[in-house]
């Protein structure tokens, strides 16, 4: 049995796709998976092909980081998936005007 655990920045996004009864698939493994793979792991999947990605600055600023994010969103992309960043920062100070936002594939400029 795998435990999914989830950060503090995806429980606020689950949390308000529930609320609003909207269905998604968290953490799912395309392409093998995990970078090393040459995939990634999407943290929300929504019908028919929005891949949301929780982006912690802690965990997503710099160089190589941003380096090998930048490269899962062109596999992403390639694969006919809209990709939404989700900013950490934009997550805590205006939830509802993000998420509403990625809901249209349309993500917040404020970290890009």
């Amino acid at each position: 049995m795998v435990t999914q655990v989830a950060s503090n920045l995806e429980i606020l996004v689950i949390n308000w796709l529930t609320k609003r009864g909207i269905a998604f698939s968290f953490q799912v493994s395309i392409m093998g998976g995990h970078f090393s793979l040459g995939g990634a792991v999407v943290d929300f999947l929504l019908e028919p092909n929005l891949a949301w990605r929780t982006m912690g600055e802690y965990f997503h600023r710099g160089v190589t980081k941003s380096g090998a994010d930048e490269i899962q969103r062109e596999m992403l992309s390639g694969l006919g998936y809209i990709v939404v960043d989700l900013w950490g920062e934009d997550l805590l100070n205006r939830l509802d005007e993000t998420l509403t936002k990625a809901l249209q594939g349309i993500e917040m400029l404020t970290y890009k």
